[in-house]
């Protein structure tokens, strides 16, 4: 009996959703290898439950945009497939919402789950631990400008990035967890409802995290976590969200004497990725270019358009005069750039139709400030794209689900009884 129950499709999801978490700092051979388990969960789902698995109304308005998006990405595959050197590769990337959409329709593999405590303590272990030590390992290297694990092979030694050696791929994933924790702070009656780990190691997460991020020297990701204060401030009290002003202007001070890029708006590079994103929209407005093969193409649009060629810097290397090859370094640019117009709409309809359904959450102080954070970074770097941090944001995504289906289950079962008290007094 013990075998069957470790063996089931639920255990098994519980096992993936694990080394989902590890993989936010860990990196990507956690995710493929949660992937690989949820995928074998949801197959054994099917074989547990039949034809009556998948329950359809279980997805709320947002996860039916993303579903649209999921749609219109395979379209513009298969409509620009002689621009794509390989489509198989490019379809595989889209296993992410699968996946999602999925386990949002079959809610019996949550509800096993994270309605059991040591469950629940073990995802908080998995994101905390790893975030931790990704943030030591990364001081270590900025310390001693040598990755103990891989040396010279990353972006920048003098940027923190964690086990990655990516810079902004750690700093987009960190934000998240430093906008969550400090809301868990302040509200430490949430995180003793949601965990037994002690409050004490969510202050030290939070400090190393908090430390790590300002170490990373990356703009994108202060920005996110900057609106998800101001969010969370302006959804509490006019007093707190006097606070952060004055923290901002205080870090702002700290950022410009100690030269930290924070304050640089220039962005060469970066804008000439926007400005060929949009022209290449003017271009190809209904398929775009096929889905994340906007990049493949980029260096080319910008030749043909006639853009100066980027300078571009490497740590250790001469700069180079190149047409630059990237991604738009922008979510929305991205979607409407790769996948179409109906991308563009499909990302924008998913993500308002996202925080309406948290802002009517009892969650919503931990939420909505998460998916301003998503927002507004994301106008700055390609979130919804790199491995790592989307896992990131489709983890928060599926957690704000499951909040909001037993929500709705528990708003069912109250209406239910007053129903029944009221037909008693009759």
């Amino acid at each position: 009996m013990r075998f069957k129950e470790w063996f089931s499709a639920a255990s098994l999801f519980a096992a993936g959703l694990f080394c989902l978490f590890l993989g936010m700092f860990f990196g990507t051979k956690f995710i493929a290898v949660g992937q690989v388990i949820i995928i074998i969960s949801l197959v054994m789902a099917f074989v547990e439950g039949g034809r009556r698995t998948l329950h359809w109304r279980e997805l709320g308005s947002s996860a039916r945009w993303l579903a649209f998006y999921l749609l219109a990405s395979v379209v513009s595959i298969l409509a620009n497939l002689p621009d794509i050197a390989d489509p198989l590769e490019h379809l595989g990337k889209l296993r992410y919402f699968v996946m999602v959409l999925l386990v949002l329709m079959i809610p019996g593999l949550v509800r096993g789950n994270l309605e059991v405590k040591w469950r629940r303590d073990s995802l908080v272990l998995a994101w905390l631990v790893p975030l931790i030590l990704a943030v030591i390992v990364g001081m270590i290297a900025w310390a001693t400008e040598e990755h103990p694990f891989r040396g010279q092979d990353v972006v920048d030694i003098r940027r923190l990035s964690g086990f990655y050696g990516q810079v902004m791929t750690f700093a987009n994933v960190l934000q998240f967890s430093v906008v969550a924790l400090a809301v868990f702070f302040l509200s430490p009656k949430l995180w003793g409802k949601i965990t037994r780990v002690p409050y004490w190691a969510l202050i030290l997460a939070l400090l190393l995290a908090g430390a790590g991020l300002y170490l990373t020297y990356t703009r994108g990701a202060m920005l996110g976590v900057i609106t998800g204060f101001t969010i969370y401030a302006v959804m509490r009290s006019y007093k707190l969200f006097l606070l952060v002003v004055l923290i901002g202007i205080v870090g702002a001070v700290f950022a410009y004497y100690d030269g930290a890029r924070y304050l640089e708006a220039k962005s060469t590079i970066r804008v000439n990725q926007w400005r060929a994103a949009a022209l290449s929209v003017v271009e190809r407005p209904v398929f775009g270019w096929g889905y994340r093969n906007f990049e493949l193409h980029s260096a080319e649009l910008k030749e043909r358009y006639g853009f100066e060629k980027d300078l571009v810097r490497i740590l250790g290397k001469k700069p180079r005069l190149i047409y630059f090859k990237s991604h738009a370094h922008n979510n929305i640019l991205e979607s409407f750039a790769s996948i179409g117009v109906f991308g563009g709409i499909a990302f924008l309809g998913f993500s308002y139709a996202w925080v309406r359904e948290m802002r009517r959450s009892r969650y919503a102080l931990l939420f909505v400030p998460l998916i301003g954070a998503f927002f507004v970074a994301g106008l700055f770097e390609n979130t919804f794209y790199d491995s790592e941090v989307l896992n990131c944001i489709l983890l928060i995504y599926l957690m704000s689900q499951w909040a909001r289906s037993r929500e709705k289950r528990e708003g069912v079962a109250e209406g239910v009884a007053e129903g029944n008290r009221v037909d008693s007094l009759t």
